[in-house]
């Protein structure tokens, strides 16, 4: 199942499209046995804790623990650690909806939300044998098949822009991802123009950038995905 796109910041860096993140695909992805270290018990337990403290929170198919990131789909919600680092990030899961979805280490990640760190702080301290479960993406070969196409599309895409006039796109940089980074002081008719010659509704990858752009990539990716088929 392809991931939906979607506009989130993480550790400085805006990200564009669909997540090509460790644990960030929307197809599910069963817990590795030699990786995963926590209860069903202890993560139902936990995410009981944050539901009644009226955090929106879920388990997902690796059992781990998400929390969803604050703000309405498509607006460019915010997902940022508290030191700027991205540290404590586990993963990221995008829906249907357009939510964006985090499992982190601990409540030192919501810095910037008080009122989720708060209460994942309590949380944590009534449940201390609660451990976030991990997940390598390399043990599902559904998930790794997708993660590949997602960098060969990335590649592609980076090739096309060069291809086409826009030499300041670089390959994709696994560091971010594998994510495109938008260069500073793109503009929004610079990207219009870049999607127009290169991107392609049906891929699925990410896109960066290192400031704001001001403007919403999002809402140029959106133009090309309802755009009727020619």
């Amino acid at each position: 199942m392809k991931s939906r796109n979607m506009l989130v910041a993480l550790a400085g860096l805006t990200m564009a499209g669909a997540l090509a993140l460790t644990g960030c695909t929307n197809t599910a992805s069963p817990e590795d046995p030699a990786t995963g270290s926590q209860g069903p018990d202890e993560a139902s337990a936990f995410l009981a804790c944050l539901t009644a403290a009226d955090v929106e929170a879920k388990i997902n198919a690796s059992g781990q623990v998400l929390v969803k990131v604050p703000g309405q789909p498509g607006d460019g919600g915010q997902v940022s650690s508290g030191d700027g680092s991205g540290a404590g990030l586990l993963g990221m899961e995008g829906d249907e909806a357009g939510n964006t979805w985090v499992a982190v280490q601990s409540a030192d990640y919501f810095a910037d939300t008080p009122d989720v760190q708060d209460a994942y702080a309590a949380c944590e301290a009534e449940h201390p044998n609660f451990v976030q479960a991990q997940f390598d993406p390399s043990s599902n070969p559904d998930v790794a098949e997708e993660l590949e196409g997602q960098e060969e599309a990335a590649l592609a895409f980076a090739q096309c822009a060069r291809e086409n006039g826009f030499s300041q796109i670089a390959d994709p940089d696994a560091a971010m991802g594998g994510a495109i980074l938008i260069p500073d002081g793109f503009s929004e008719s610079d990207f219009r123009a870049l999607a127009e010659e290169c991107y392609d509704p049906a891929s699925s990858f990410a896109f960066a950038s290192s400031e704001d752009l001001g403007f919403d990539p999002w809402m140029v990716l959106e133009e090309f995905q309802n755009a009727p088929a020619s």
